[in-house]
């Protein structure tokens, strides 16, 4: 497997923005300490506080982009997270298209913020090259525009999954990170559902949480090597959509949402473990309860990328 683009070193999982009662947008930015499972507010939060936005990461940088953030409605502004002291800044490329309720997946080179909503449904992905973060649309959109779905990565791909279309769909598009070009593998979802989060390890994504039109513990898992889809069998602990996910080597965590019943905003964190499937609660829960938030894995430390010059023997 290529690990470029895994954090197999990330020390922390951040998790920004989202919503709560009488029209709060959060700027807050809760962390998750890999090591311990403590969670904190480690005092740095976005510049603009909205919801309903999606979060890619290289190894030293976070990108919250896109979401919904009043007065100026749908927008398509990029707030940084630096990995190394946690501070928070514009880079001062934002998408090229605003729009809320998308969902972003990256490469070890590039970040790609697809689907959302903007008046209507939106199939349009995205490009921020963590080279130079610079802001571009490569052309190649997603077979079938929609908004609230989710998105998960291997090494050669990234998956877009779920979502609603009018109605609620179990859809699955693939972005090929060699070319750019996307596609339909044929494999779906087991069960359509909207608001969902996805996580992912070195084999397998998981897409967890979301409502159909029930609110939802589902797990469904696509398997890297075949692309085929299943339920490993192993759901969270609450039914809830609107919640975000973050990965160590070991662990998925999936935070945050909104579940019905009183209260209806929650902080609850489910943990997945990649060795074995099952699901867990850590104990530690984020300091704030809210949805529609976004989150993603960082303090990764510097791997090698790009092409390789000379291999050493000692």
């Amino acid at each position: 497997d290529n690990f470029e683009s895994w954090p197999e070193s990330a020390t922390y999982g951040y998790f920004g923005g989202g919503y709560a009662p009488f029209e709060v947008y959060f700027t807050t930015v809760d962390r998750i300490d890999f090591s311990n499972e403590t969670t904190s507010t480690p005092g740095n939060n976005l510049p603009q506080g909205r919801s309903a936005l999606a979060a890619v990461s290289s190894n030293s940088y976070g990108y919250f982009g896109g979401g919904f953030s009043p007065p100026t409605s749908y927008t398509n502004r990029i707030d940084r997270i630096d990995f190394s002291n946690e501070t928070l800044s514009l880079p001062g490329n934002n998408l090229p298209q605003a729009r809320e309720r998308l969902a972003a997946c990256s490469s070890s080179s590039y970040g790609y913020f697809g689907g959302g909503d903007n008046e209507s449904f939106v199939a349009k992905v995205d490009r921020i090259d963590f080279s130079n973060e610079t802001t571009s649309a490569p052309g190649n959109n997603l077979p079938q525009a929609r908004e609230r779905l989710a998105a998960c990565s291997s090494s050669s791909y990234g998956y877009f999954g779920g979502g609603e279309a009018s109605p609620y769909v179990k859809t699955i598009d693939r972005i090929d990170f060699s070319n750019e070009t996307t596609s339909a593998p044929g494999n779906n979802l087991t069960q359509t559902r909207r608001r969902l989060a996805a996580t992912s390890s070195s084999s397998y994504g998981y897409f967890g949480g979301g409502r159909s039109p029930s609110y939802r513990t589902r797990i469904d898992r696509i398997d890297f090597a075949n692309e085929t889809t299943s339920a490993p069998g192993n759901n969270l602990s609450q039914a809830r959509d609107g919640l975000a996910a973050v990965s160590s080597s070991s662990y998925g965590y999936f935070g945050g949402g909104f579940k019905p019943g009183s209260p209806n905003y929650v902080n609850r964190v489910d943990r997945l473990d990649f060795s074995n499937e099952t699901t867990s609660e850590p104990g530690n829960n984020l300091p704030q309860a809210r949805d529609a938030l976004a989150a993603v894995s960082g303090g990764a430390s510097q791997r090698i990328k790009g092409s390789r010059t000379y291999g050493y023997f000692g």
